[in-house]
């Protein structure tokens, strides 16, 4: 089904899908750049190797997917749903644009979210271990209960964000801490922040 529509878009010069669920598909080596998908439901589907570079989802879910080494380079996320998905080593959202969108119980580790922006989104129960978050723009960003075990903010102002039922263990900044000014944490966390600025706590 994926392959038909996919074809008969390329066929009319049209990159665009609408109003479609697609379920249990295996989708590899695919070049979808700036196509736009609207109203979109992907369900149990595996993409190997794909690049879905400056394409926009808006209104889509993503439920229960399996993402190895593709690139979302620029692409605009819009109102967009991932859930119990996950994003092998490899993915890159460099540049990438969420908005509204929800991402939970879903695997991000070692992804790479350098220069994105954020805004009014939700990360909830989200595996983002060793995740590069390099001069991010976060607005009206809500975290709950994330891992960012080793994940590196560096250049990314966390000012007035609540990561209190986060895991913050090891984070990266820059020399000059200046990532970590006015973040929300737990007494708990205090610790973790403590040993990245190097202070002995007795």
């Amino acid at each position: 089904m994926w392959k038909e529509q996919i074809q008969y878009c390329l066929e009319q010069d049209e990159k665009y899908l609408k109003n479609i669920t697609f379920e249990t598909q295996t989708i590899e080596d695919n070049h979808l750049m700036k196509f736009d998908f609207q109203n979109i439901v992907f369900d149990s589907c595996t993409f190997i190797n794909c690049d879905f570079s400056e394409c926009c989802f808006t209104n889509c879910d993503i439920i229960n997917c399996h993402f190895y080494d593709c690139c979302f380079t620029k692409a605009y996320f819009n109102q967009t749903n991932i859930t119990d998905s996950i994003y092998s080593k490899g993915s890159v959202f460099v540049e990438a644009h969420m908005k509204k969108s929800c991402l939970k119980k879903s695997s991000f580790a070692y992804a790479n979210f350098s220069n994105t922006l954020w805004e009014k989104s939700h990360i909830e129960n989200c595996n983002m271990k060793y995740a590069f978050f390099h001069s991010v723009t976060f607005k009206k960003i809500t975290f709950e209960c994330v891992n960012f075990q080793k994940a590196d903010f560096f250049r990314t102002m966390l000012k007035d964000i609540d990561f209190s039922s986060c895991d913050i263990q090891a984070i990266t900044v820059s020399d000059t801490f200046e990532e970590l000014r006015g973040m929300k944490i737990s007494a708990e966390q205090a610790i973790s922040i403590a040993q990245i600025l190097e202070m002995e706590i007795l």
